[in-house]
């Protein structure tokens, strides 16, 4: 079973709300925590790899914050997958090659693809989500 961590997970979310909050200003780690239901906790260690990888810009101080260091239209999840799980690679692809390795790099193409997708691209989705969920309401 592929397996992303729960670091991984967080991240994305976190990185989710400041592209949400792109434009408006500095978000504070408990307010991120709070907006996307994340342990606190996880968001300091989470957040030292995204600022030393150029994602996430932090400014110190009592209103200090994190903001996204470039548009969303910039940042794949890709991107976070490559600073938060040190990539994603299926394992055997560099086996000799055989109808099993043929079929998990066709694998591994499809899961690089899939998170191709940029940060903008999945807050659109996230909002059209919520708007589902609301008019159900």
């Amino acid at each position: 079973m592929l397996s992303i961590s729960s670091k991984c997970r967080y991240g994305i979310l976190a990185v989710l709300a400041l592209g949400e909050n792109h434009g408006g200003g500095l978000m504070q780690i408990k307010d991120i925590a709070t907006a996307k239901n994340v342990p606190r906790q996880y968001l300091e260690q989470i957040f030292n790899r995204l600022v030393n990888a150029g994602i996430v810009n932090s400014v110190r101080g009592k209103k200090g914050g994190y903001r996204l260091a470039h548009s969303p239209e910039k940042i794949t999840i890709f991107d976070l997958v490559e600073v938060l799980e040190g990539g994603v690679q299926l394992v055997g692809i560099n086996e000799p090659q055989d109808a099993v390795s043929e079929l998990f790099g066709r694998a591994q193409v499809s899961l690089k693809k899939t998170f191709e997708i940029t940060l903008a691209d999945l807050i659109v989705r996230q909002q059209a989500l919520l708007e589902n969920v609301m008019f159900h309401i």
